[in-house]
């Protein structure tokens, strides 16, 4: 966090083009509420047995970090970013493995695209899953916040799993984990039920179709490397439109990217966020003309970054980029996820 404003991971390459239309409203059906207020301290269970695991740590922004290993160095702490296309290192961690330069490439910020030098892994390990023959975009550590971001190139085909009160991470293949909707006997579902919500896969990332804010249907992105989270203006005035009462709390807050842009923003607390089967209270989100929905074809649409404050709050959300899915999991009542941050 900059004690400028928020810092905001930016970073998105090659990303999707514009998407489809929100679909149909469904059916009427029991939602499950979430108040991001109701967590408090809890001591982590233990790890189940016979689990590949990856033990995490928290950035300054409470972003989820893992060791990554550059052609078998390291461990170097990398974000885990389901909102950047491309996997980075920083330019210190580049240095330190000496990675040979692969030429320059336009990197991405909220604000504007900009050239960063380009450097070549052979092999890229996260615990038991490697990646080979990478060409990775560099940028200073201080801007991304820690050695490097893990992007979803790395997760593509992949089922991966942030679970927060564990402090674990945990990368398989797609299909693998918890089953959601099978063998369930009960009519009435358990407090911490895991709750699947779909989603579309657009050139890499997954968007939660099946979303609002208060009445506004939109287009929600998991971005696991945003330490808020962000909507766009079309979403700020589609809102104030219909809850006139909105507009009048909107205060001015500065955003920071990864690349060292700024944009200038307004935040509120949102009137309620509903992903699939899930609405959630008490999220402060922050809205703002970025870069990011120009990419993405999405500054005429009412669109939504979903990021780490609001994740944070659940012991686990999954990611299953093969079945298209997204998958909460509550916290239980009191929980709340450690604070070990990382090193320096």
């Amino acid at each position: 966090m900059s004690g400028q404003g928020w810092s905001r991971r930016g970073l998105a390459a090659a990303l999707a083009p514009a998407l489809l239309g929100a679909c149909a409203t469904p059916a009427a059906r029991r939602l499950i509420s979430i108040n991001l207020t109701d967590t408090g301290p809890v001591t982590p269970p233990a790890p189940p047995d016979g689990t590949a695991q990856l033990e995490t740590a928290f950035d300054k922004a409470k972003r989820m970090t893992v060791p990554v290993l550059l052609n078998g160095q390291g461990p170097y702490g990398f974000v885990v970013d389901t909102g950047a296309n491309r996997t980075v290192v920083s330019t210190e961690a580049a240095a330190a493995c000496n990675l040979p330069g692969a030429g320059q490439a336009e990197v991405h910020g909220i604000a504007g695209a900009e050239p960063a030098n380009l450097a070549q892994v052979h092999k890229l390990s996260v615990g038991a899953v490697s990646s080979q023959n990478l060409t990775l975009p560099v940028l200073p550590r201080d801007r991304l916040g820690a050695d490097g971001l893990l992007g979803v190139d790395i997760l593509r085909g992949r089922r991966m799993s942030l679970l927060f009160a564990e402090n674990r991470f945990e990368i398989s293949p797609s299909g693998q984990g918890v089953e959601v909707g099978e063998g369930v006997n009960s009519r009435i579902p358990a407090y911490n039920a895991p709750i699947p919500v779909s989603a579309a896969y657009r050139n890499g990332q997954l968007v939660i179709l099946d979303a609002q804010v208060a009445d506004v249907r939109v287009a929600a992105f998991i971005d696991s490397g945003a330490q808020v989270t962000v909507g766009n203006r079309t979403l700020r005035d589609a809102v104030v439109h219909s809850h006139p009462e909105f507009g009048v709390r909107l205060a001015p807050v500065p955003l920071i990217s990864a690349t060292g842009q700024t944009a200038v923003g307004e935040f509120a607390p949102l009137p309620v966020l509903r992903l699939g089967g899930m609405q959630i209270y008490e999220v402060l989100g922050v809205f703002a003309d970025l870069h990011i929905f120009d990419l993405w074809q999405l500054n005429d649409r009412p669109a939504i970054l979903i990021g780490i404050d609001v994740l944070r709050h659940f012991h686990e959300v999954a990611l299953d980029f093969g079945r298209k899915v997204v998958v909460f999991t509550p916290a239980v009542p009191g929980e709340r996820t450690p604070s070990r941050s990382l090193p320096g």
